[in-house]
This record gives structure tokens, C-alpha cells and sequence, in this order.
């Protein structure tokens, strides 16, 4: 085993998913602990910051999802103090957690992507029916968990889920509907994990699905024949190197009525809790939590 030093494992946060985050970062400081790591927690909020200094640790495990966690904040903090962190770099998550930068890279290289159009202030409805046909998509460009996502029917619902993306973003947009079936391929350390389909009760894997729900289900090994397996391993793994991701991450992917891929979008710091996808992922391919958990502490060393 490697001679980590010291770990800090950073929980909380100051996102919408901060809940989710404490979860993941119980399920970490669980295991580090287990393996033998010399571990130590911080449920991290605007005003304890500084306590990373004070704490002094040789490496940290970032375990925040979302705004401050996975957008870039903290990592260039980390980055101004010197010391080492899990995942991706400071550019590469700020791009990877918007999701307008992310798919005008996918875009520029040639991976498809479902068409968007910002929201302005000044809504031209107008412009979004004539451009974009019933259902699509309406969500925040900097959040996760599916927070804020709607798949609206008709201008009724369109309003509201204005209205509601309002309430918690100043930074969102119209995405194309694509119906088809959702799979999900984790990353660690450039190798593609099994994929997982999910079949949600709803239109789609929302907040309710991902959390709440008892018909949720998650299907790994997910069915798809060889060829379709390791295209969509092949896109997942092009997509992380083109956004320049290192460490572990997750692609989110629509297989369409053809078969055809779209990249939906790329999570960064995933969940970890036991019944996380990417743990599920790495346990079908023969990794348990433990030693996804220390892959995972290994891009610390970059």
C-alpha cells in the first residue's frame, strides 16, 4: 500500500447536495478508516474553509457534489495551498459541472450531444417552439443530482419550470429531448466500468428516482450486447479524456430508438455511498468499496 500520510476527507458543502455529499463522505472515512488509512473528516462549510489549512493534510479526498465541490472552487483553493486532491483539476471540473461548456466541447470534437439553447432573461418562447419541439428539456447549467430538471410537455409546463429554475439559478437552459433508454458508465483511472441502465418509474432518472424511490431500477450487467458495450465504454472514455477529467468520474448516456449514443452529461465527483452507481460498477467488474475507495485516493498522487 502506498504511504498516503495524512487524508482529509471533505463532506458537506455549501450545494444544493449537500445531504448526498455527507452520505458519500460517511461511506468514505468508513472505509479509509478500514483499510488502515490515517483518515480524518471536515464537513466543510463557507466558514470553516480555512480549517483545511489548520488541518494540514497530505492529500484530500474530495467527496463535495456540486456548486463549491465539484465546480472548481474548492480544487483551486487546494491548488493555491499545494496540497494534492482526488479527481479532476480545478479548469476541468469548472467546465465539466456547466453544462452549456460541456457539450460546446463534446461539440468542437465531434461527440453527440443533445442541441441547447441558454435561457436569457428576455424569453423568447417564440424562438424555443420553433426550435425546439415537444417535449424537451429544461434544467440548470451548474447543478446535479437532477436537480431542477424538467421534461416539459407544453407551454404550461414550460412556464413553470421556469418559474422553478428560477428559484435556484440564474444560469439554465432548453435541451432536446432524446427518448430512449438512460445507461451510465463509470471511470477509474482511464478504465471504463460496466455499464448500468437505469429504468426510472418516470419520464426520466430525476431527484425523486435517484433518492426516494422504491421502483427505481438499476440493471448491471445492463443487457447490451458486446459491441453496443464497449462503444458506449469507448465514447464514455473519449469524453473524459476530451474534457480533460483525471482519476474516476461517471458519463451519463441515452441509447435512442437506433441505438444511436448521446452524451448527456459527465459527473465528476459521483456518489459513494454502498449503493452508489459507480460502486456498482466496480463491483461487477470485480472491485468491492474498499478498493474503489483507494483507486479512487491513488489520483491524489498526479
Amino acid at each position: 500500500m502506498r504511504d498516503y500520510g495524512k487524508v482529509l476527507v471533505l463532506m458537506g458543502g455549501w450545494s444544493n447536495e449537500r445531504e448526498i455529499s455527507l452520505i458519500s463522505g460517511k461511506s468514505v472515512i468508513d472505509s479509509l478508516i478500514s483499510s488502515g488509512i490515517n483518515a480524518h473528516e471536515l464537513i466543510l462549510d463557507k466558514n470553516n474553509i480555512a480549517s483545511i489549512k489548520e488541518i494540514s493534510p497530505d492529500r484530500v479526498f474530495i467527496i463535495l457534489h456540486g456548486k463549491g465541490g465539484e465546480d472548481g472552487e474548492i480544487q483551486t483553493y487546494l491548488d493555491k495551498l499545494s496540497i494534492p486532491y482526488t479527481g479532476s483539476s480545478s479548469r476541468s471540473s469548472e467546465i465539466c459541472m456547466n453544462k452549456r461548456k460541456t457539450k460546446q466541447k463534446l461539440l468542437e470534437n465531434n461527440l453527440q450531444t443533445p442541441k441547447y439553447k441558454k435561457i436569457e432573461n428576455s424569453l423568447d418562447i417564440k424562438f424555443i417552439e420553433e426550435n425546439f419541439s415537444y417535449p424537451f428539456v429544461v434544467k440548470p447549467s451548474s447543478e446535479g443530482s437532477s436537480i431542477g430538471v424538467f421534461v416539459v410537455d407544453n407551454k404550461n409546463e414550460f412556464y413553470k419550470a421556469i418559474n422553478e429554475n428560477r428559484k435556484i439559478s440564474k444560469d439554465f437552459i432548453v435541451e432536446q429531448y432524446i427518448a430512449g433508454e438512460e445507461y451510465t458508465v463509470g471511470i477509474i483511472n482511464n478504465l471504463a466500468l460496466p455499464s448500468i441502465r437505469l429504468k426510472p418509474p418516470g419520464k426520466f432518472y430525476d431527484y425523486d428516482a435517484k433518492y426516494n424511490s422504491s421502483e427505481m431500477q438499476y440493471i448491471c450487467p445492463s443487457g447490451l450486447d458486446n459491441e453496443k458495450e464497449e462503444e458506449i465504454k469507448k465514447i464514455s472514455i473519449n469524453c473524459f479524456n476530451i474534457l480533460e477529467c483525471s482519476g474516476w468520474g461517471r458519463v451519463d448516456i441515452i441509447l435512442d430508438k437506433e441505438k444511436n449514443p448521446w452524451i448527456i452529461e459527465i459527473n465528476t465527483v459521483p456518489g459513494m455511498t454502498e449503493h452508489s452507481l459507480l460502486p456498482m460498477g466496480a463491483k461487477e467488474f470485480g472491485i468491492n468499496f474498499d478498493e474503489l475507495v483507494l483507486k479512487i485516493l491513488d489520483s491524489s498522487f498526479k
